[in-house]
């Protein structure tokens, strides 16, 4: 999923992905799982991005 919302002097944006398991991230990020892994190619077209990422776990699905 990708948020975004307009602030007064630039555009923040939110990226949230899902995952399967763990392992699954860790084959994506490699063994740092907190390492942000951000394109060459977004990071040119990004003013400022977070270096570190954070993982939670799915506490409630609703299927509405």
């Amino acid at each position: 999923m990708l948020l975004q919302r307009e602030g007064p002097s630039a555009v923040e944006i939110m990226v949230i992905t899902f995952w399967r398991s763990v392992d699954s991230i860790r084959g994506f990020a490699g063994a740092d799982l907190e390492q942000a892994v951000v394109a060459k190619e977004a990071a040119t077209l990004l003013t400022q991005f977070d270096q570190r990422v954070r993982h939670f776990e799915v506490a409630v699905k609703d299927n509405a």
